[in-house]
């Protein structure tokens, strides 16, 4: 019991990288914790308490019971309704139950796949030249540190990472090619890379389609391993519970199944079908349930994310109106608009602006980041 609670009292200390926004974080962190947190549940469960029963036949021997309960959890069992036939020996099983087992494995192949997305943004970042979370870290930090020494020297740190990315990413080629590509980049996300400021933009705008894609093609993919149309399997409960319609559910998470299995007997082999009570599917059926509901959320959290990175990051005016209400709420805008237009579209471009918005999102006050402040006092007169 000491060990758990230092467990909990070390996880207390545990900093969170910060390199993403809040829909993102639904994904890698909650969406994750919550699917593990359920493969655990549903593994207790399994492995402590009784979750297959089966019924004997009374010409079954009393050792035939326990044998028939190991055999039919760990082979497929099949559903048939109560006002059907059985099929005949030789005849196929249609309703196959081919998941319960697996459903740990499930469950944290799906946290996995969430957590993806997130590894392969981290890898793309490392490769764009600056650690996004130490600067947003520095940054961040400058804004809640209690001492003003604390706040200048985190916040001129953040600074002085972010200006050598700027000015270090730039492409020294005058060719009519080479322009071309900069005018291009500046209006097409088709045209990107680290030398015209929009690497980091198009890295993240694919990461976000990949969440959406991630939480929406999960819903998908489980009709193949639950082997029916789990993709209704929410409208379904909510005619349910909004309608009172009847539940219909059985079929899918069937509580009652067959299994066939085989005794041999000397030389004689003897078939028996027996009647399997499943209390683990109606675990099941409310964790799938819930998954069903919090996978919908997260999809249509992130892609109304994914608009607003879009309308925030493709239009310059969008950019330009950013920058103009932060240095408002610092008194310090910059009144000549040409200077202000070359600070944004030449200086900080769009990654900049990207790594801006994302301080932001993280800081305790959306509407005033001092690190802009000190980057535009410094390098808002240059002419680049």
């Amino acid at each position: 019991m000491d060990v758990l609670f230092r467990v909990i009292r070390d996880l207390k200390e545990v900093k969170f990288r910060l390199d993403d926004d809040l829909p993102d974080r639904l994904s890698r962190r909650y969406t994750c914790s919550f699917l593990l947190l359920f493969a655990v549940l549903v593994s207790v469960r399994q492995y402590w308490g009784e979750a297959i029963h089966c019924w004997c036949p009374e010409v079954c021997a009393a050792n035939h019971e326990k044998y028939a309960n190991i055999y039919c959890w760990v082979s497929d069992t099949y559903y048939v309704a109560f006002d059907d036939e059985i099929p005949q020996p030789g005849e196929p099983r249609e309703k196959k139950i081919v998941y319960y087992q697996w459903t740990p494995i499930i469950l944290i192949s799906q946290a996995v796949l969430f957590f993806l997305p997130c590894t392969l943004w981290r890898l793309l970042n490392g490769r764009s030249g600056i650690n996004i979370g130490v600067v947003m870290e520095a940054a961040v930090a400058s804004q809640r540190a209690d001492y003003a020494d604390s706040r200048d020297k985190m916040l001129r740190y953040a600074v002085h990472l972010l200006d050598r990315f700027l000015l270090t990413q730039r492409s020294t080629k005058r060719g009519c090619y080479s322009r071309l590509k900069h005018v291009l980049s500046k209006h097409c996300f088709l045209v990107y890379g680290r030398l015209y400021g929009n690497y980091l933009t198009f890295c993240y705008v694919v990461i976000k389609l990949l969440y959406v894609a991630n939480a929406v093609g999960q819903l998908f993919m489980l009709d193949v391993i639950l082997g029916y149309e789990y993709h209704l399997f929410g409208v379904h409960v909510m005619r349910h519970l909004l309608f009172g319609e009847e539940w219909i559910a059985s079929d899918k998470f069937p509580r009652v199944t067959l299994c066939d299995y085989k005794i041999r007997q000397n030389t004689n082999v003897h078939q028996y079908t027996v009647q399997c009570v499943l209390p683990i599917n109606l675990f099941n059926e409310k964790i799938f349930a819930i998954v069903w509901f919090w996978f919908l959320f997260v999809g249509i959290v992130t892609l109304l994310s994914l608009f607003q990175w879009l309308i925030k990051l493709t239009f310059w005016p969008n950019q330009m109106k950013f920058i103009k209400r932060q240095l408002r709420a610092m008194d310090s805008f910059q009144r000549e608009p040409a200077i202000l237009k070359r600070f944004v579209e030449n200086y900080l471009r769009r990654d900049g602006m990207f790594i801006l918005r994302m301080v932001a999102k993280n800081a305790g006050n959306p509407y005033r980041i001092p690190i802009l402040s000190v980057v535009m006092t410094s390098r808002a007169s240059v002419v680049y």
